[in-house]
């Protein structure tokens, strides 16, 4: 489990004999494609570190089609904000592929918390969450084109390997006029398509884009 634990970002670099007490309240389960962690309104006692693999954390709308909210991969912990708050789960969890992840009591961790290097890691994890997501929902005053632009430049890891029609409702569009606006991104030369990611080409051509809106 230590070998496992050191894979996780906020648990770089700490030593074998911390890890080794952290390892002794976690337990590690691999998840398949598309299989639910957590439901929204769940409370337990644990959060969630990825070994491999992707989670989406997502709402349900009235028709009970799927909301993208948040993305998380490899090193990347979730769940934790819930723990902290002592609530329940606000979003929902699944895995998007194969997934290996570490569950964590949080009750036996809660005494590392307020101290170095946790309490400093954790503080900044949140605070860079918080500050992503508010500049994120901004966007909504925006028309389609400067959605994606903007979202292509500062928040490029929304692109990678998420299926079109997740991006387009968290980017509240249509998947039609989502491709429409890549398509012509793509035919410029300005993006292009790897591995089922977007890759930005030339980031100077998207800028003069936005200046030009």
């Amino acid at each position: 489990m230590i070998t496992k634990l050191r894979k996780i970002s906020l648990f770089f670099n700490i030593e074998d004999k911390l890890l080794d007490k952290i390892s002794s309240f976690c337990s590690l389960k691999t998840y398949k494609k598309n299989e639910i962690l957590f439901y929204e309104g769940e409370k337990e006692n644990y959060f969630y570190a990825i070994v491999y693999g992707n989670v989406l954390m997502y709402d349900v709308d009235l028709k009970g089609d799927i909301i993208p909210k948040s993305q998380f991969g490899c090193s990347d912990i979730f769940g934790l904000i819930a723990q902290i708050q002592n609530k329940p789960f606000c979003l929902s969890a699944k895995s998007e592929n194969e997934s290996q992840i570490i569950k964590i009591d949080y009750q036996k961790f809660q005494k590392y918390i307020s101290s170095p290097p946790f309490s400093d890691r954790i503080i900044k994890m949140l605070s860079h969450n918080i500050v992503e997501e508010t500049k994120f929902h901004k966007l909504q005053k925006y028309d389609s084109k400067t959605r994606v632009i903007y979202t292509l430049l500062n928040f490029p890891h929304k692109f990678v390997k998420k299926k079109k029609y997740m991006l387009a409702k968290e980017l509240n569009m249509t998947p039609e006029t989502l491709s429409r606006i890549l398509s012509k991104l793509k035919n410029e030369e300005i993006i292009c398509y790897c591995e089922k990611s977007i890759k930005v080409l030339d980031k100077n051509k998207l800028k003069d884009y936005l200046t030009s809106l």
